[in-house]
Formats: structure tokens, sequence, C-alpha cells
């Protein structure tokens, strides 16, 4: 179902859009620390609620299957994401929404480089082209006055 991963990734950008718009006048009145922390115990408790619905214990919730997944790579994912997440609040805090998303949509240039260096990706040239639009539409809003 192809169709529904398009459909998803196309819901998540506007579902982004409109959550760093409130966000950029959340901060206005809350630090960054705080919205995170908020952020995360509302996405705890959705994620949690759909697990339990789907069967899983609660311990098994915190439970982690070493064969599938190593514990360098999950905690390393729980700190680049963590991180990520301030990085971005603190962002839209000094810059606005619509400078930060700017900034923060130059990505999938990171995630081709990263997924060649270190999993074993190719970069191919319609990437590395539609990667040079993405970093040349982000200067252009953001050295415009």
């Amino acid at each position: 179902m192809p169709w529904l991963g398009y459909a998803l990734a196309f819901s998540a950008s506007v579902l982004w859009g409109l959550t760093y718009c409130l966000d950029e006048r959340v901060l206005a009145g809350l630090s960054v620390t705080r919205l995170y922390f908020l952020h995360c115990l509302c996405g705890t408790a959705i994620a949690g609620a759909i697990l339990l619905a789907q069967g899983h214990t609660p311990a098994a919730l915190f439970r982690l299957d070493a064969t599938a997944t190593p514990r360098g790579l999950f905690l390393l994912t729980l700190v680049t994401a963590t991180a990520a997440a301030f990085c971005i609040l603190a962002s839209i805090k000094f810059l606005g929404a619509h400078r930060s998303a700017v900034l923060e949509i130059s990505y999938p240039v990171f995630v081709a480089i990263f997924s060649t260096l270190f999993f074993g990706g190719r970069l191919e040239w319609p990437v590395l082209i539609g990667g040079g639009f993405i970093l040349l539409g982000a200067a252009i809003v953001v050295l415009a006055r």
C-alpha cells in the first residue's frame, strides 16, 4: 500500500506545519523545556493507550528486544531525537516558525549523507540534485531580508 505511505507522509507534513505555528505562539509564554515535556507526556499517553489496546502489557512497553534492536542504537536514537526536538523548539522560539521550518526541512540532505556513511546507502543523482535544491531554497529564505 504505497499510497498509504504517501498519504501519511503528507499528513505528517501538514500536521508539522500546524505544530510549528502553534508552538511559536505557545513558546511566547512557555519555556522550551516545559513545552517539550508536555509534548512528551501527550505522546506517551497516546502511544501507551494504543499499545495497550493492541494487547501489550504495561511491562512490555518498557522492554527492548535486544536481538531485534541493539541497545546502543536504541539509546542513540533516543538521544538524537530528544536533542533534535529541543533544537527545533528553541529555533522556533528564536527565529520564528517560518524560518526554523525552512532550515529544519533540509534534513533529507543529512538523511542521505548519514545513510550512505553509516548504513551502506547509495547517493544517487536525483537525491543529490534534490538535496541541492533544498539547500538552495533554505539559503534563499534565510538570507532574504
